[in-house]
């Protein structure tokens, strides 16, 4: 569901393409790279086949209305006639006809008739009207776009997908380099999909993506704004999500040829393997990296940020290439070291406190414990302490206001976060060393934390307080995955036996929020250490 700079062909299929990415999360395979991705679903196959006759290649200096006109005189191929109607019932999803002649425009209008397709199997689509209007110079050099639909819904034995509120709207100037520069957005007021099987739900609302491109003579600028308003999953609730980058200084010469490129290669998809597209596409791929050499292509992160439970995390940074040559484009590896990247990273502690929180709370109702208060709160608190203890104590970050801020660089191969540098995981076997060792390191655990007031160890010996003595001693014990406390023993004996039983005695009574690995609870062998500070009774 993304616009992208429209040209010729393309704008007289914009309905139709918007109707197919509407329609490419209910009738699409998943994007594996495996047999279904080359096998799309029938609904999926026939949209692509009525996009790449709609969109064969036209001279592109032509006026975009003479194109249109062209374009409103085509059917469908009898195979793809057969194939739309096998998936919609029709194989007339739109119609493209000239309006009313007005002063100084011309005006065409492509219409998506309501429909209403149950077949007894595969997809059943219902949707209400659509249209698309065009509004063009007599050149056919200046194109204002706008589009809408109430309502469209397609579902399976499996899943079901709607979305409500549809509207595009666009404004764009033809270059005299047959480029197309402006702004278009498409904005959808709510997209719900549900999982059938798995009774799982995604509800989005308030959608919405914005396309801006530059003319920079020699070189062009395209950004793109996504934004989420509001997104809900398994009960949780993500709010004002948004994804703006920029990119910079893209070749004309390379963008046009590339165009050009694509545009043969949708034309002979049907007949070419994805193998076969890819090679026929590879040099003006590689032509595009010289572009992005000498131009200096950047991809400017102008802000990747999200809130959850009122906390907003915000990312905002910048992608290059330094040093880079014409052959390390062969070379993935030789490219990836070649790679520059720097991000400002800001992340309320308050954010790290919300998602312990949660999660704390599906650790307690896993153990029937939801209703105990406290015992989430403690557990809220050990997680978000260990979060903020590892990323303060290790340099990775640094608190400003309550907020963890933090400059995360990749350069030379090499990733650091506020200066240091950060270990990046190797693979290695399963029950290999390395990964014992990690375990051991407590790199995956949680470590357990004693519920406060649950347990009240005795005062110190009358004789130590009367004389201001030094007190310590070391316990052993097992925090059960339940948070209970089994086998305490003595691992270093005070100088006085009869307090040292009775603190056993104590801590057999604390309960504690349970040891966690990779977020579940496990039996945790530890040691508690007590030392008396000199001036006090109890410890």
């Amino acid at each position: 569901m993304k616009p992208t700079p429209m040209r010729g062909a393309a704008a007289a299929a914009a309905g139709a393409a918007l109707l197919a990415a509407l329609l490419s999360p209910a009738v699409a395979p998943a994007a594996d790279a495996g047999p279904a991705a080359r096998n799309p679903s029938p609904a999926a196959g026939a949209l692509q086949a009525l996009l790449r006759e709609l969109q064969r290649p036209e001279d592109r200096k032509l006026p975009a209305t003479v194109q249109l006109e062209r374009i409103a005189t085509r059917q469908p191929s009898g195979a793809t006639a057969e194939r739309l109607r096998a998936s919609f019932g029709t194989d007339r999803l739109y119609t493209l006809e000239r309006q009313p002649p007005q002063p100084g425009r011309s005006d065409w209008r492509l219409a998506i008739p309501a429909l209403h397709h149950a077949p007894a199997e595969g997809t059943a689509f219902d949707w209400t009207e659509g249209r698309v209007d065009f509004q063009f110079n007599p050149a056919g050099t200046t194109a204002r776009v706008r589009g809408a639909m109430d309502a469209l819904t397609a579902q399976d034995a499996t899943n079901r997908f709607t979305a409500r509120g549809i509207v595009l709207d666009s404004d764009q100037k033809r270059g005299s380099d047959a480029l197309w520069y402006g702004k278009a957005r498409v904005a959808v007021a709510s997209v719900d999909v549900l999982a059938k099987e798995q009774n799982m739900a995604l509800d989005l609302s308030g959608l919405s993506v914005d396309v801006a491109v530059t003319d920079k003579r020699k070189t062009a600028d395209i950004g793109y704004d996504l934004r989420v308003g509001r997104a809900a999953v398994a009960g949780e609730q993500v709010d004002a999500l948004r994804f703006a980058l920029r990119l910079t200084n893209l070749d004309k010469a390379s963008l046009l040829a590339l165009s050009d490129a694509e545009a043969r290669s949708t034309a002979g998809a049907g007949t070419m393997t994805p193998r076969q597209q890819a090679a026929a596409l590879a040099p003006l791929m590689q032509g595009l990296g010289k572009a992005v050499l000498a131009r200096g292509t950047a991809v400017e992160i102008e802000e990747i940020s999200a809130a959850y439970h009122g906390a907003r995390a915000v990312i905002k940074g910048r992608i290059a290439l330094q040093g880079a040559t014409q052959a390390d484009f062969d070379d993935p590896k030789a490219l990836l070291s070649k790679l520059v990247a720097r991000f400002d990273v800001r992340v309320p502690v308050a954010l790290v406190r919300e998602i312990a929180g949660t999660v704390a709370m599906k650790q307690a109702a896993q153990q029937d414990r939801a209703s105990d208060a406290q015992s989430v709160a403690q557990l809220r608190q050990s997680m978000t302490d260990v979060v903020v203890g590892r990323l303060l104590g290790g340099g990775f970050a640094r608190l400003d206001d309550d907020v963890l801020v933090s400059t995360v660089e990749w350069r030379d191969g090499t990733l650091r976060a506020n200066g240091k540098p950060v270990p990046l995981p190797t693979p290695t076997p399963d029950g290999s060393p390395a990964q014992a060792a990690a375990r051991v390191r407590g790199a995956d655990i949680l470590q357990a934390r004693r519920l406060d007031g649950s347990c009240t160890m005795p005062d110190y010996p009358d004789e130590v307080v009367r004389q201001d003595l030094a007190l310590e001693a070391v316990f052993a014990f097992v925090v059960s995955a339940d948070g209970k406390v089994a086998t305490p023993t003595v691992a270093r004996p005070s100088a006085f036996p009869e307090y040292d039983r009775s603190v056993l005695a104590a801590l057999a009574q604390c309960r504690y929020a349970p040891a966690l690995r990779r977020g579940q609870p496990f039996d945790l062998a530890t040691t508690w250490r007590l030392v008396r500070v000199p001036g006090t009774q109890r410890p």
